[in-house]
């Protein structure tokens, strides 16, 4: 029964499969076969065991090669050009073979991307010296006796590790100057130690010969050493010091002085891509803002200047100094000079004052000038208050404007002087600086006593 049932069936099916086939429409039957296909390739393609899936490469990012000590100091120097900011913190001991000697300490912040970087240095060297120096691109400002930090005629230093005995960047002389010594230690951080050691003929190659003047310096045995350290495990530059001597000859007044000076400098680098610091407050150069003196002369003469012009008082005097690199010594001279004074009050006419003072000159200033000094042009004003006797003189060194003066006589005689004081201002223009009226703005400006 089952059996016959079965056929009947699949004698109904043959029927209805020959009823389709006859009524189909060709073009029907092949819009659903292209159908079926494009239906069975997006299950195929749904399907994550249907077929493998490209899948794109990860390249890992190289892990970089720890320093070697073959070139870790080649390449630590390089940091200097590539690194945005570092801190370099320095000193320097001199010992003189005669017992004296001084100490000097500096640190320099320096940030590369910005051109912008402070350096602070104090010296005993003499006399105390404390000094900050600062560069911003194309302009740099010093501090002076003031503390105001004054432009200077400089732009921004790129800084480079130096040989201080030899005056050149290490670079210059480091091809295979050097030996590596070994690994070594400092503060815990493992570092490479290597060393230079300066021979005679690299003193011959790279130093120039002492000029002659009344000292000279020559480095004498035994040459210089020079050590450096780089951390091993980033391979920047940590460290870095030098030794070295000198021999110093004074000739003064035909007595020689002569002595030896050994140096230890130590430079210590830090801070790498991450030194900060705060710019701090200075003279812009188009500054025309004036100042009054107020110094170690003040009790003597009083006198204003541009605040933009620098003011020093290293030798107990002030010395002024624009941007453009003139400069302008006042001083007293070493006697008192009477004739600048007439004995009568009474006012002097030009060729009367030109005669005073040319021979004043000849008398008092030419000696005191090396090489064969002329003088090229003599000058009297008569002011309101005081009388200026003006020079120009040429020698071996150049040209140089000398102003002579006395302060007021019945000022002298209140403040218990029988002769009046002698001051004398000596300047030393900078190319391109006008001669004949540089400073004389300033000189106007000077006063005995107190101001009306």
């Amino acid at each position: 029964m089952i059996h016959q049932d079965i056929k009947n069936k699949n004698k109904k099916t043959q029927k209805q499969l020959f009823a389709f086939q006859k009524d189909r429409d060709p073009l029907k039957w092949f819009s659903g076969l292209f159908v079926l296909i494009f239906l069975l390739g997006i299950l195929t393609a749904c399907n994550p065991t249907s077929s493998a899936v490209s899948v794109p490469e990860i390249t890992p990012t190289p892990t970089p090669e720890p320093p070697q000590p073959e070139t870790a100091l080649e390449n630590a120097l390089q940091r200097f050009d590539e690194a945005q900011s570092f801190t370099v913190t320095g000193s320097n001991n001199a010992k003189q073979s005669d017992g004296d000697g001084w100490t000097s300490t500096s640190t320099h912040y320096v940030d590369q991307l910005n051109q912008t970087n402070i350096h602070e240095f104090e010296s005993t060297f003499d006399w105390d010296i404390k000094h900050t120096r600062l560069c911003i691109s194309a302009n740099c400002y010093s501090a002076d006796a003031t503390g105001l930090l004054k432009p200077v005629k400089s732009t921004y230093p790129i800084y480079r590790p130096v040989i201080e005995s030899l005056s050149k960047n290490l670079s210059e002389i480091l091809d295979s100057n050097y030996t590596y010594v070994g690994e070594n230690t400092i503060d815990g951080m493992r570092v490479f130690e290597y060393e230079i050691q300066v021979t005679k003929e690299m003193i011959d190659a790279y130093t120039e010969a002492p000029a002659q003047d009344y000292f000279t310096t020559e480095l004498i045995e035994p040459y210089p050493v020079v050590t450096l350290y780089v951390n091993a495990e980033d391979g920047y530059l940590v460290k870095m010091t030098e030794i070295y001597n000198e021999d110093w000859t004074y000739e003064l007044m035909d007595e020689v002085t002569n002595y030896q000076t050994e140096y230890t400098l130590e430079n210590n680098y830090s801070g790498w891509n991450s030194t900060t610091f705060t710019i701090p407050e200075y003279v812009n150069i188009q500054n025309t803002d004036w100042q009054d003196y107020n110094g170690v002369y003040s009790s003597l003469v009083s006198f204003r200047f541009p605040k933009v012009y620098s003011l020093s008082e290293t030798y107990d005097y002030p010395t002024l100094k624009t941007p453009s690199g003139s400069t302008m010594d006042l001083r007293l001279f070493m006697s008192s000079i009477a004739s600048l004074s007439p004995l009568d009050g009474n006012e002097r006419d030009q060729e009367t004052g030109v005669a005073v003072c040319y021979g004043v000159v000849q008398l008092w200033l030419l000696p005191s000038f090396t090489g064969s000094p002329v003088i090229e042009s003599t000058e009297w004003f008569d002011m309101e208050e005081l009388d200026f006797c003006k020079t120009v003189i040429s020698s071996d060194d150049g040209r140089e404007v000398e102003y002579l003066f006395n302060e007021p006589v019945d000022y002298a005689w209140a403040n218990g002087r029988m002769l009046p004081a002698t001051f004398w201002i000596s300047i030393t223009p900078a190319e391109g600086d006008d001669v004949d009226t540089i400073f004389w703005d300033v000189i106007q400006t000077i006063q005995f006593g107190a101001s009306e």
